[in-house]
């Protein structure tokens, strides 16, 4: 007997229960992790919709690098700037849970704030910061 033959025939108090069966085996993949160290890399990790940690001191020369480690399918990108006003230094794109981005090496000290176009309205996803020292 087909899934859907079964679904349809089973008691209208059985389908929900089902359904969220079959829901809970589709959700129950090991979440992603983040990529192995890399020296001069430092991580930030996008979880619970929000960058961890909020705020990176680096090393001019020293590259950071966002891993989208949500555990269901939420989109989420670091873009250099603040929502309405990107200034183009950097832009992951779209990073579906498991990928990565890292920037190029940052060349001077600066702070440079970031946020995430998907979820622009979240506090936890602007106004973040890579402060790079000498």
């Amino acid at each position: 007997m087909s899934m859907i033959r079964f679904f349809r025939s089973a008691p209208a108090m059985v389908r929900p229960t089902f359904a969220l069966a079959v829901l809970a085996g589709l959700c129950s993949c090991t979440p992603p992790s983040r990529p192995p160290p890399e020296e001069g890399v430092i991580d930030v990790d996008i979880r619970n919709i929000a960058f961890i940690p909020k705020e990176v001191t680096i090393k001019v020369g020293e590259r950071v690098r966002w891993t989208n480690l949500e555990s269901l399918p939420i989109l989420h990108t670091s873009t250099s700037g603040a929502p309405g006003a990107e200034d183009g230094i950097w832009d992951s794109g779209l990073l579906s849970p498991g990928e990565s981005f890292t920037t190029e090496p940052f060349p001077e000290v600066g702070e440079f704030v970031y946020f995430c176009v998907t979820h622009r309205m979240r506090p936890s996803m602007v106004n973040a910061k890579v402060i790079v020292e000498p």
